[in-house]
Order: structure tokens, then C-alpha cells, then sequence
């Protein structure tokens, strides 16, 4: 880790008094730097494979980063597992919307980061469903300068309506990785908040009511999300400040797995678009 990096755990609550906990870091040399706030997919958590090394990167870079948890992710006391399976049926999309406008807010009012951050320039960088979410609250939240959607979903229906008669009538779906079936699984409480939701958490809708610059970039050989989700939001998205880019070769996660010592070449290649970007663009 370089050393110049200072690394803050911090935790917070959100407007629903729900734990929020993540880490800041910045290089510090008592200059306000723009914000990146990284946000986890479905599944993942900010100590997961690569996500501190990509806080130290964007730290590195210039930036001050922001990694944090999912209030309802399934991250308890141990923070490596997805042992909190109860609370992680509950989750929702709206709950994870109100988690990152938390995370912001905190931000603006000096709870994290303190003088070290300029709270004018702040670019979200999600991956996969994460993705998703920062899209969404990108087209909502003026306070936002870019974003930037790796891996990124398309749409937040997923299901199909046999498995919508299942979970109606069971009130859980199962959740699948990989063709293994886990302990984890979807409560009411999502579907519910889905379908209330539908026209609001269109990803499509979101993009074309987008007013900030947009980098999609995605594996050309992503099983897990197609590269097709991108393509279906860049089509929608302003043409003069949006940007697709495929990695060849490149899975969902760009070759990362859990305990990464260090970022692939995908992953690195990856990184240095997003921070020319956000360069670029804050």
C-alpha cells in the first residue's frame, strides 16, 4: 500500500437509522480533493477481492475515495461473510438508494473526510447491480459530477414470472451464484419494492434523463451480465457524453477474485479509463 494513502474507517447511519460502514481515503497533503464513492454489487462487500486496493488507486490518483457496505449487504460483525442472512432478504433497491444519498450526505456535512474533500466534485463508480444504483441516484441528485458503471445491469428485473409465482407464494427466492445454491434469498421486501417501482428504477429512463458525463465499460465475454445491458443503456444515453468501452477477453468481475493482492491487467485497464474520465470530468 503506498504510504502516503490515509485510510478512515468510519460508520454511519442512514434516514432510517440503519449501520452504514465503510473507509475514506486520501493522500494527505491538506488539499480538498474530488470524491469517488465506489459502490459494491449484488453479493459483494467493500473488503471483497479488489475494492480496498481500488480505494488506495483512486487515493493514489488524486482522488479522496469512498468504499462502503450496503446496509442491508449480509456484512455482520464479520466483516468478510455473508452472515447476516436475514437482513440481507430484506434489502431493497430503495434501501440501497437511501444508503448511497446517506453516504453523500455524510460527506457534505464533514462526518467523513473532514477538510480533505471538495464535496463540489463527486463521481460515483458502481459495479453490476452497484452500477445500477449509481446510475439511478445519478439521474436524481444534482450534487453528482460523473459516473461511471462497470459491469453494469441494465435492468433491475431479473426474474421471471415463474419465479415471481415462487416467491409469491413462498415469499423468498432462493438466491442462485453460479449454478450453487446458498443460504441467502430474496425476501418480499424486494419484490415488493420492485414492482411498486418499476417505472422509477428503469435504467433506461434514468440514462436518458442523465445530465452528466456517463462511462460504461464492460467484459466482452461477461456471462454473468451481458455486455448487451451496457449496449441497451448506451443507446439510450446522450451520445456526445456517454462512452462504451468492451474489454476483450474480460469477464464480470475483469478477472478479480476474492483476496486479490493485486488489481489483473483487466482491472488495472479498467481503473486508469475511469480516472482519465473522472479527471476529465470534475
Amino acid at each position: 500500500m503506498d504510504s502516503s494513502v490515509l485510510e478512515q474507517p468510519f460508520r454511519i447511519r442512514n434516514s432510517a437509522g440503519d449501520a452504514i460502514t465503510g473507509d475514506f481515503r486520501c493522500v494527505g497533503d491538506g488539499t480538498a480533493k474530488p470524491i469517488v464513492i465506489v459502490c459494491h454489487g449484488f453479493t459483494a462487500h467493500k473488503d471483497w477481492g479488489p475494492f480496498p486496493l481500488l480505494g488506495r488507486r483512486f487515493a493514489g490518483a488524486g482522488f479522496a475515495s469512498v468504499v462502503f457496505n450496503f446496509s442491508h449487504n449480509g456484512i455482520g460483525s464479520n466483516f468478510r461473510r455473508l452472515d447476516e442472512v436475514e437482513k440481507f432478504s430484506r434489502n431493497t433497491v430503495g434501501k440501497e438508494l437511501i444508503d448511497l444519498r446517506a453516504v453523500i450526505d455524510a460527506l457534505e456535512q464533514g462526518q467523513i473526510g473532514g477538510g480533505n474533500i471538495d464535496t463540489r466534485r463527486i463521481g460515483l463508480v458502481g459495479h453490476s447491480r452497484g452500477a445500477g444504483i449509481a446510475i439511478l441516484h445519478a439521474s436524481s441528485d444534482a450534487r453528482t459530477r460523473t459516473v461511471a458503471g462497470w459491469s453494469t445491469i441494465g435492468t433491475f428485473i431479473r426474474y421471471t414470472s415463474h419465479q415471481k409465482e415462487v416467491w409469491e407464494r413462498q415469499g423468498y427466492l432462493p438466491v442462485t451464484i453460479r449454478s450453487i445454491r446458498t443460504k441467502l434469498r430474496y425476501g418480499i421486501d424486494m419484490l415488493r419494492d420492485l414492482e411498486a417501482h418499476r417505472e422509477e428504477y428503469d435504467l433506461v429512463r434514468a440514462v436518458r434523463r442523465l445530465n452528466v458525463p456517463l462511462l460504461l465499460v464492460h467484459g466482452e465475454a461477461d456471462v454473468t451480465v451481458r455486455p448487451a445491458e451496457a449496449q441497451s443503456l448506451y443507446e439510450a444515453s446522450d451520445k456526445s457524453r456517454t462512452e462504451l468501452v468492451l474489454i476483450e477477453r474480460a469477464g464480470h468481475m475483469f478477472g478479480a477474485r476474492s483476496g486479490s493482492a493485486r488489481l489483473t491487467p483487466e482491472l488495472e485497464s479498467v481503473t486508469d479509463l475511469t480516472v482519465d474520465r473522472f479527471r476529465r470530468n470534475m
